[in-house]
């Protein structure tokens, strides 16, 4: 009587077929749901249902308490169930080590039950399929300015699928944010030939005063890495063909630079001003003045004694 009731239970509540979208993410785990909606225990020693793939190929198979005896090569060591929630009904399963080999595959699970008599008592087509989605997240992507040729590079690898990559600019003297448009902006996705996994590279020109800002999106996991750098006239950030970042020159070196060449230029080098003492001689009226030009050679010239002093220019 409890396998009767039990079977008119299954039969009303079990939906045709339970179709999910589920996301794995590359290297870890995801889980493929089905549930068997029994408000009354099921015995599983008389419960026998499998997962299987697109192609064919066993995932996982429980067979009265015997598992995965059919198991494809493909999904070995990377299946589990729950054992301890088979009894309500839960035939769930969890695939481990996402891999790019299970993109867009679709899944299906195939419930049984049996009578006392090991006879099939209630057999479910395809109660469950689930549609398998597979991502790797982008890390936060590097930015870099080149004030020499006056752009901006972003760039990050490591993700799939292949990205939405935008970029933004504020430019701060005229109060303006805006979105470049895709013919402003150069771009490069390529998939590594081994992994899969992209590297993305892509460039801007820009202004000073302006904050630039790259924006990195996966169409799968529905999320955004961004990374922003400011341009601005007081300090220029330059990479050189190493990728190496060097700081550009202030305003205070500037300032202390030409400082020092005025200085060169009107007290040091070229043509100078020397002050000269003078000595006075009692008889007629004339005056010595020596001192030193700027080669370091000695001066004395003779003149009129008159006023207190005079600059020679040499």
């Amino acid at each position: 009587m409890d396998i009767l009731i039990l079977i008119c239970i299954l039969l009303l509540s079990a939906p045709a077929v339970s179709e999910l979208e589920v996301t794995g993410i590359i290297g870890e785990s995801v889980l493929l749901s089905c549930d068997l909606n029994s408000s009354t225990a099921i015995d599983t020693s008389r419960l026998r249902f499998y997962w299987q793939d697109k192609s064919g190929k066993v995932l996982y198979s429980f067979n009265k308490g015997e598992e995965n005896q059919h198991q494809g090569n493909l999904y070995t060591n990377r299946t589990k169930a729950f054992g301890s929630e088979m009894s309500s009904g839960n035939i769930s399963i969890k695939l481990s080590q996402v891999t790019l080999e299970d993109k867009q595959n679709v899944y299906w699970a195939f419930p049984t039950l049996f009578d006392e008599n090991d006879k099939h008592i209630l057999e479910l087509i395809k109660v469950c399929r689930a549609t398998l989605l597979v991502a790797a997240r982008f890390p936060t992507p590097s930015v870099t300015v080149n004030k020499t040729n006056m752009n901006t590079t972003c760039s990050t690898q490591g993700g799939y699928p292949q990205p939405v990559v935008t970029w933004t600019i504020q430019d701060v003297l005229l109060a303006q944010n805006r979105t470049l448009d895709p013919w402003e902006v150069q771009t490069k996705r390529q998939p590594d030939p081994e992994s899969g996994l992209y590297t993305v590279w892509s460039q801007v020109n820009i202004r000073e005063n302006q904050t630039v800002t790259c924006h990195i999106f996966n169409p799968v996991l529905r999320e955004t890495v961004s990374n922003t750098t400011i341009v601005n006239s007081n300090q220029s950030i330059n990479t050189d063909p190493a990728g190496d970042v060097q700081e550009g020159f202030s305003l205070i070196i500037i300032v202390v630079i030409t400082t020092v060449l005025i200085l060169f230029c009107f007290g040091v080098g070229g043509r100078g001003y020397f002050v000269y003492k003078k000595r006075c001689r009692a008889s007629g009226g004339t005056k010595e003045v020596e001192g030193k030009n700027h080669q370091g050679n000695g001066i004395v010239e003779t003149e009129l004694c008159t006023g207190v002093g005079r600059h020679q220019t040499f």
